[in-house]
């Protein structure tokens, strides 16, 4: 009878091989399904300012108030409001009941028709018509008020400031308006009161806007710088994570491009939308996370967002 032999060394190296690959299949696998997909960012050296935020409205100081000369009625009003005049311009006529009397007496008497004829309110400035109080054919009294003119070169923007801040904020300082569209206007400081609202205790300052044609009662927001720094490192202040009592901070570092780190910082100028960070262990260089960073934990596997 014939003996085999089987080889058993192949079947067990083969099984082996087998196992391996699936094994490193798996694995490969798993570390996909459990990474998590985050956005990057990089430091950057910037000179950053730390600026005060601060309301403020935009208001006309000078307002000339058109009166009546004569107690009568209106006339030939041709004005409406928003309508610009110029100084020494008719706003309207008034007509008296003398004036009504003396028609009748004109047409036999011409040393009267100089009489009859209404009399003429003129504008004492040039400005923008904001109100009108009576209308054509309206009575007035001597004394009443017609009409107002606003003068737009008296614009001003006021701002009320916490006396807190009575340090950084003087005449003469440059600060920037920022309008609701979103447009910076350079600016400074020309005055205040002396005087301190009791209630907020705030004072109230004056920044003119020479050069722009704004609308009263614009509401804007008045930059004032606070502090500054050359050649800050800086991050995207959404990279920046806190805990719930905002005493630690800290960034989450890419290394060995998969794993995040958790690194202390310290945070220093801040403006809307950049923090300077102060860390030894962190530089320009450096791969840090920016969307994906809130809740993970150090170490952990991430991959980037495509």
């Amino acid at each position: 009878m014939k003996k085999y032999t089987i080889n058993s060394v192949p079947i067990f190296l083969l099984l082996t091989l087998f196992s391996c690959n699936r094994k490193d299949k798996v694995t490969s696998e798993d570390a996909t399904l459990i990474s998590t997909t985050v956005s990057i960012t990089q430091p950057t050296r910037q000179n950053l300012v730390e600026y005060i935020h601060l309301n403020g409205v935009s208001v006309f100081q000078k307002r000339d108030n058109l009166r009546s000369t004569v107690t009568g009625y209106i006339r030939a009003l041709k004005f409406r409001q928003g309508d610009k005049i110029k100084n020494g311009e008719i706003f309207c006529l008034v007509g008296t009941k003398e004036q009504e009397a003396l028609k009748n007496l004109a047409l036999t008497d011409t040393s009267l028709l100089k009489f009859k004829r209404p009399i003429s309110i003129i504008s004492n400035v040039s400005g923008i018509i904001s109100n009108i109080a009576l209308l054509e054919g309206d009575y007035v009294s001597e004394g009443d008020i017609i009409a107002t003119v606003s003068e737009p070169q008296s614009l001003i923007i006021q701002v009320n400031v916490p006396y807190e801040y009575n340090q950084l904020v003087s005449e003469g300082k440059k600060c920037e308006v920022l309008l609701p569209d979103g447009k910076v206007i350079q600016s400074i400081i020309t005055g205040k009161l002396p005087i301190v609202e009791i209630n907020s205790q705030s004072q109230t300052y004056f920044l003119r806007v020479p050069n722009e044609s704004l609308p009263e009662n614009l509401n804007v927001t008045i930059l004032i710088s606070k502090n500054q720094r050359e050649n800050a490192l800086c991050i995207s202040t959404t990279a920046i994570q806190t805990d719930e009592m905002q005493k630690n901070y800290w960034l989450m570092k890419v290394v060995n491009g998969s794993i995040a780190r958790k690194i202390a910082i310290e945070t220093g100028l801040q403006n809307d939308s950049i923090t300077e960070i102060i860390s030894k262990n962190i530089t320009i260089n450096d791969t840090i996370i920016t969307d994906g960073a809130y809740g993970l934990e150090d170490s952990t596997l991430i991959q980037y967002k495509k």
